[in-house]
């Protein structure tokens, strides 16, 4: 039986005006069982995640904003695609093939998530071809983000009717070859968005065995770090409430290129909902938003509800951050005639 709609939806008509001489918009895409998705095309940020709870409850279990407004002074990752590469990049400078890169810091002295010309600022060319399935475009160019080469990106949302969010995407190369590292940034909190919610009553697994050594600001050195007898250890279920706040890239169990696997298994004991995360990609990203709302200015999201510190959780898949800086990382470098591709499912469900 489907559930009673949700009475709480995002209104398209407040996300209406102009971005980079673009018309931002936002597309819901609706399953059979009920479940909503929200996304607007400014940042290509995924606003609204509706799903039911162990009793059939639908709520809204991603933070984000119900305006253009709040989307344009608000958290700049919240819910968004971020690229062209994805954390930190040290020093906001890296060499290749012998010529140095100098990228514009946003991040103290550091490039994080794209600049501040990443995909996160910039409005996607849209295209809805079915209820359930949102298209967007963007053309990197380095006169605005200084990374080499200019790089096509498409990126699909799906939504199916099983309850699970497919995302792809295809970046092609169509000059010189550069690095790039896409993930998405949606905050979760599957009890809801509602003010004072936390993310304490959360059970998060993670098979990953090691994480990326970090220096100075959280900038990866290129060492890994065994997770035995490690605080921050998922490999068994952990509440997250009894854990300190985590802000690590787990390195995923190797896998066949291009093959899925799950890297994430959560659920809350609060409300029943699951969700698990299957991804191509070759490490997840896990920020507990122990910074979230920390400033001094109030970051007020969807009904006026501030974010908090801990109010959310984001599981990232992507590739490995400054890794253009650390030879001895994985590289990604996308080449013309050598796309890269990418698959991420989020797929939610519920528990007794």
């Amino acid at each position: 039986m489907t559930p009673t709609p949700f009475p709480h939806p995002l209104d398209p008509a407040r996300f209406q005006g102009t971005v980079d001489g673009r018309p931002p918009a936002l597309n819901q895409l609706p399953n059979a069982r009920g479940m909503v998705v929200a996304i607007t095309n400014l940042g290509a940020k995924v606003l609204q995640i509706v799903v039911p709870d162990r009793h059939g409850m639908l709520d809204d279990v991603a933070l984000g904003y119900d305006q253009l407004a709040d989307v344009l002074s608000g958290s700049p990752s919240m819910g968004a695609f971020v690229g062209r590469y994805a954390g930190r990049i040290g020093g906001a400078r890296f060499t290749l093939n012998g010529r140095e890169h100098r990228l514009t810091p946003n991040a103290g002295a550091h490039c994080i998530h794209g600049g501040p010309r990443g995909a996160r600022h910039r409005a996607f060319d849209a295209a809805q071809p079915d209820a359930q399935t949102l298209v967007l475009r963007h053309r990197f160019v380095t006169a605005e983000d200084d990374f080499p080469g200019t790089l096509d990106l498409q990126l699909t949302y799906r939504l199916s009717d099983d309850n699970a969010l497919v995302l792809e995407h295809e970046a092609t190369a169509l000059d010189e070859p550069g690095p790039a590292s896409f993930t998405s940034h949606i905050y979760f909190n599957l009890d809801g968005v509602r003010e004072g919610q936390r993310i304490d009553s959360h059970v998060l697994q993670v098979p990953a065995h090691e994480v990326l050594a970090t220096g100075m600001d959280g900038i990866a050195t290129g060492g890994r770090v065994s997770l035995d007898g490690h605080a921050h250890d998922l490999r068994q279920p952990q509440r997250l409430g009894a854990l300190s706040d985590i802000d690590l890239s787990y390195l995923l169990p190797s896998h066949a290129p291009g093959t899925l696997r799950q890297c994430a298994q959560m659920h809350s004991e609060t409300s029943g909902r699951t969700l698990g995360v299957w991804t191509t990609e070759p490490l997840l990203q896990v920020y507990t938003a122990g910074q979230l709302g920390a400033a001094a200015k109030p970051d007020l999201g969807k009904w006026g509800v501030p974010h908090r510190p801990r109010a959310a959780v984001c599981l990232e898949p992507q590739h490995f951050p400054n890794a253009p800086n650390c030879p001895e990382l994985p590289q990604n470098i996308v080449a013309p005639g050598q796309p890269y591709r990418a698959t991420t499912v989020y797929q939610f469900g519920v528990r007794a």
